[in-house]
């Protein structure tokens, strides 16, 4: 066994065959160090993955493995590939010396692992030269192994789902809106999409923060809609970042629906919290909207909030992912269920 194993890459996504020699990589030395690189806008980037983001999954998808340290790389600042190779093997340097000073053995045997070629020769003259009383050691991996790249799972990641490690999947879930005007059966809707496609769903949060706090809603103030807008925020994103989670996750409401109820209501901060969900709003990302309108027997108020609800997702430009189900019941679950086949890449998951 020898004492430090190094690899590195841009992990957009980290999939099966990285964490196949992340494992080589731990069990062949004392200690691992594994290096996400990259910069701003870079393939990962372009798909909402940036470089921090992709360090912190990986965290989560090593955490409690004292055998192996996460490291970011960041680029941004140097010349791309290949014309930055003197400040990337500086950096490079560095990092890996960071952590090899924190051991607590003496490292006498270093083992780059490396997909590329081009890689083998400036690594190993590098730190030949840098490190001269350490053994360096070069070993290319067989990227073929298991038949999948990061290319392939970006370009079709609902098709090459299961080659993803969980942490990194969460960039990939199809995330779908059901919204509409209250009591126009959005619930029933969601619980049976997410049966269909056995994946999670939310519920709305106020049912439970007014049970919770036994309120109804003549009793809210400001605090109260506060709490509940960001609580279904919270809501929605755990259930994006969770295992049960199946490549689409259904949205029983959202920020946007509490900034309704918070602009119809009567509380004197109104306002103030209305700046704050704008923040929230902006942050949502949603590929399909499910708009439900009002029964033909619903109260004035529904029929207020839902006329008012199209003026707010126009005014944040969601109007455009948008598609109405103002029919039967099972003539909406049918449309619904058709949308998001074509959003699972033409329903080859089903």
């Amino acid at each position: 066994m020898r004492d430090l194993g190094i690899y590195f890459g841009t992990f957009a996504p980290c999939h099966v065959g990285h964490f196949e020699q992340i494992v080589r990589a731990k069990r062949e030395n004392r200690h691992a160090v594994v290096i996400i690189s990259g910069y701003d806008g870079d393939r990962g980037d372009s798909i909402g993955m940036n470089l921090e983001h992709r360090a912190r999954a990986m965290r989560q998808l090593l955490r409690n493995d004292s055998n192996v340290s996460i490291l970011e790389l960041n680029e941004t600042d140097i010349p791309r590939y290949p014309a930055g190779w003197t400040p990337w093997l500086e950096m490079l340097e560095r990092l890996v010396r960071q952590t090899k000073e924190s051991l607590d053995f003496d490292v006498k045997s270093t083992t780059f692992y490396m997909g590329e070629n081009e890689y083998l020769e400036p690594l190993e003259s590098y730190f030949t030269e840098k490190w001269p009383d350490i053994d360096i050691h070069m070993t290319m991996v067989d990227r073929k192994i298991l038949g999948i790249s990061g290319t392939e799972i970006r370009e079709m990641p609902i098709l090459n789902w299961d080659y993803v490690t969980r942490p990194f999947r969460r960039f990939f879930v199809q995330n779908v809106l059901v919204t509409g005007s209250p009591n126009s059966g959005k619930s029933m809707l969601i619980e049976d999409l997410a049966r269909r496609y056995s994946t999670s769903y939310s519920v709305e949060y106020a049912e439970e923060y007014f049970e919770e706090h036994q309120l109804k809603s003549p009793d809210l103030d400001a605090k109260d809609y506060h709490a509940i807008g960001i609580g279904q925020f919270e809501l929605n994103r755990r259930h994006i970042h969770s295992n049960a989670t199946r490549k689409v996750f259904f949205a029983d409401t959202d920020v946007l629906y509490s900034k309704i109820h918070n602009m119809l209501a009567s509380h004197d901060g109104r306002e103030y919290v209305n700046q704050i969900f704008e923040h929230y709003i902006h942050l949502q990302s949603w590929s399909l909207i499910l708009i439900m309108p009002p029964a033909d027997d619903a109260s004035d108020y529904d029929k207020e909030f839902y006329s008012l609800l199209l003026q707010q997702l126009e005014y944040y430009n969601l109007m455009k992912n948008a598609v109405f189900l103002h029919d039967t019941y099972l003539h909406n679950y049918n449309r619904a269920h058709a949308l998001i086949d074509e959003i699972l890449d033409e329903g080859k998951d089903n």
